[in-house]
């Protein structure tokens, strides 16, 4: 990680390095990444409130060394200067100007003399003061208590503690190295002091020490010592040689991003093995071969050109080729061991039909407040059935009922026991091997779809109805019994979820009523005795979640802050209707129309809401209060216009919608250079009001247009 930090304070005399290396034992590598933010944060927010300013900020890490690297930072704090401020004048000095007992006494309480005091002018008048310089402190006496503060906030899954002081940390600490200016920084941390030695490869330097002076010095004698501190060096190194190493073995790397930068932080001195295992386990699933390889062992596994696992693995070890025979073996036969198990998995559950498992589902809990999985089950069908009839897809009825009702069994067989993130994905690979069709075994492989924005949605219809009403009723159960996410705690990924389904909507571009299906959700909870809320407190609580959820679906998407505001908080219950408004006020904004139109519903807005009138309405026009033609004019417009507004409205043609709302514009603008609205006459002052407010509301079942930020829209 690599930060710029400008703005400093007061003329630097001299800047210095920092370096910080803590030793520990081996961090578990799936903490490592959030570590390194953790301390670039922190570090650079402490500085920065004891006003040293830095020239560069580096965090690196391996498994066994946390390192926080300062270029030029700042020797001291700046000096300060005040005012401090006595008695007013008037009573520090008498009517001939000479000082009273309150100057003296303000003067000896500051060990001044008279001489010293002025006569300060402030907004209460003058004071007797004088101008006072605190001297900043140096780094080295500050960075100690910045370290220690930072170290003490950083948060881990589980710390440890290991000596008499009973230190917390996420492993025990073996070694500090800590020098400001090449010189060690007194700093004592669980028993340890603070020096400038470092230590290589546990291994491959017999865990040599060495001395260092800076960090040039540190990096170059740490990679003699066989350690690469940077983390993205490491994962350069190791995609080159995993590319390679699969090549030399006549095939290709079956690429994980995820693997690959877990294995990053497994390794200080990384290299790669090929290994091999018994064909006869290629009659497994390709996705069990590759997540027993990946999930017990973080192996990378290897395809033939036309995408045909072959029978070896690449194993990412930490440490050089001379013990690659041995390591090899070793690895060779806990794999073997593993697959066997795996082959074991699959054909013992393909013994037992998926259909037949069905009861085992009433022993397990899917979440204490919220029933078994058997009890889930049967409202996601349910949900399924009520979705495919809402978007007129009865043909579908049939498949997305048995994917419903088998989408969940696979929970209970051996393999998805042993290797949870297979998950709906056995349970479509065993409904293809139990005959099944393709379009209810490819549903149920793909119904926990998408997990993240990135990831694919649902390849068929079925599999997207079947994924949206798993997701919706997990959401809809937590929201109903008070399982709302707070801060980073989410433990129903509700958040996650939330998101896959507005992806799927979008992805599938099904139009749907969020609040027509989330009170479905809702029955099917009540008549299974679980909801804890009211109807009302439930779905409330809930579309504030979703549309925070689509919002940030739509900033991802690359659409402007002000444009999602526009239209998602105008009506947010039709996710692709939002995302239909949106992309054709993407396309209208840049219009001088529009954006005139955006000026003028800002200040109709302001109007109405300064009027104590609610902007929802209900308004009313009497045309006989109208005094000025630009009235008459504007009410014609909008007579002529706001029905074919509402017709394609109705008919979703956002293009055409806005380009009639800009053609308003003149009307608009010459109604307000010429039309006082808040007249002195309270009938026609309310008349006025409710032209405009007729016109707002109108507008605002499409877009609220106020929210454009009119200096950016040009």
């Amino acid at each position: 990680m690599l930060h710029e930090y400008f703005g400093l304070i007061g003329i630097i005399k001299l800047a210095l390095d920092f370096l910080l290396e803590i030793g520990c034992e081996e961090i578990p590598a799936r903490h490592v990444s959030s570590i390194l933010e953790q301390l670039d944060r922190l570090f650079l927010q402490k500085l920065s409130e004891r006003e040293l300013s830095l020239g560069q900020l580096q965090t690196f890490a391996t498994p066994r060394r946390l390192v926080v690297v300062v270029n030029q930072l700042m020797d001291r704090q700046p000096d300060r200067s005040e005012i401090v401020l006595g008695p007013p004048a008037s009573v520090a000095y008498s009517a001939e100007k000479t000082p009273t007992p309150a100057a003296e006494g303000f003067a000896k309480k500051h060990h001044l003399n008279l001489s010293d005091l002025t006569c300060v002018e402030t907004e209460k008048g003058q004071y007797l003061g004088f101008s006072k310089i605190t001297l900043g402190k140096t780094t080295r006496e500050i960075l100690p208590e910045v370290i220690l503060s930072v170290i003490d906030g950083l948060e881990f899954p589980k710390k440890m503690k290991w000596e008499q002081s009973q230190f917390l940390f996420v492993r025990p600490i073996r070694w500090i190295l800590c020098l400001l200016g090449g010189e060690i920084l007194p700093l004592s941390l669980a028993g340890m002091d603070a020096s400038k030695k470092t230590y290589g490869h546990r291994i491959l330097s017999g865990n040599s020490v060495a001395e260092v002076n800076d960090f040039d010095d540190y990096r170059t004698k740490l990679l003699n010592l066989k350690v690469e501190i940077e983390p993205a060096r490491r994962q350069s190194l190791i995609t080159s040689l995993l590319e390679r190493v699969a090549s030399d073995n006549e095939g290709s790397l079956v690429r994980d991003e995820g693997l690959l930068k877990l294995v990053v932080h497994l390794n200080e001195w990384p290299s790669v093995i090929c290994g091999t295992f018994d064909t006869s386990f290629l009659r497994l699933p390709r996705e069990v071969l590759i997540t027993v390889m990946r999930e017990h062992q973080k192996y990378f596994s290897v395809e033939d050109k036309h995408g045909q696992l072959l029978p070896r693995f690449l194993a990412v070890v930490d440490g050089d080729p001379t013990h690659h025979a041995l390591i090899k073996q070793g690895h060779e036969r806990v794999l073997r061991a593993r697959l066997a198990d795996a082959r074991f998995f699959w054909e013992t559950d393909l013994r037992v039909p998926l259909q037949d498992r069905s009861d085992k589902l009433k022993k397990i809990v899917f979440q204490e407040k919220l029933g078994t999985l058997h009890d889930k089950a049967r409202r996601v069908g349910s949900l399924a059935v009520f979705f495919a009839r809402s978007t007129k897809r009865s043909s579908l009825l049939d498949d997305v009922g048995q994917a419903a009702r088998l989408c969940k069994l696979d929970l209970t067989t051996q393999m998805v026991k042993e290797l949870t993130d297979l998950q709906g994905v056995m349970g479509g690979l065993y409904a293809r091997a139990q005959g099944f069709g393709e379009t209810v075994s490819d549903a149920i492989y793909d119904h926990y779809r998408p997990t993240t924005l990135e990831d694919k949605s649902p390849r068929s219809l079925v599999g997207a109805i079947l994924s949206m009403s798993d997701k919706l009723d997990s959401v809809i159960a937590a929201f109903s019994v008070g399982l709302i996410p707070t801060g980073s705690r989410d433990p129903l990924a509700l958040r996650r979820q939330t998101l896959g389904l507005i992806k799927v909507l979008l992805d599938h571009r099904i139009s749907i009523s969020l609040k027509k299906i989330s009170l479905k959700a809702y029955a099917s909870l009540r008549r299974q005795r679980l909801t804890g809320q009211s109807l009302e407190e439930t779905y409330s609580e809930f579309e504030k979640f979703f549309k925070d959820r689509l919002k940030f679906v739509f900033k991802e998407q690359g659409f402007r802050y002000d444009e999602i505001n526009a239209i998602v908080d105008v009506d947010a219950d039709n996710p692709l209707d939002c995302l239909e408004r949106l992309t054709s006020l993407a396309a209208m904004r840049d219009s001088p129309d529009f954006y005139s139109l955006a000026v003028s519903f800002k200040r109709i807005k302001n109007i109405i809401v300064k009027a104590g009138l609610n902007i929802c309405g209900p308004f009313s026009v009497d045309v006989s209060c109208f005094q000025t033609d630009e009235e008459r004019a504007l009410y014609a417009r909008m007579q002529a216009t706001l029905p074919s507004i509402a017709r394609n409205r109705k008919k979703r043609a956002y293009q055409r919608t806005f380009e009639l709302m800009a053609s308003l514009r003149p009307e608009v603008d010459l109604f307000f250079d010429k039309v006082l609205v808040m007249t002195d006459d309270p009938a026609v002052q309310a008349n006025r009001l409710g032209l405009l407010g007729t016109l707002l509301v109108v507008f605002r079942n499409v877009i609220d247009i106020s929210e454009i930020v009119v200096s950016d829209a040009v």
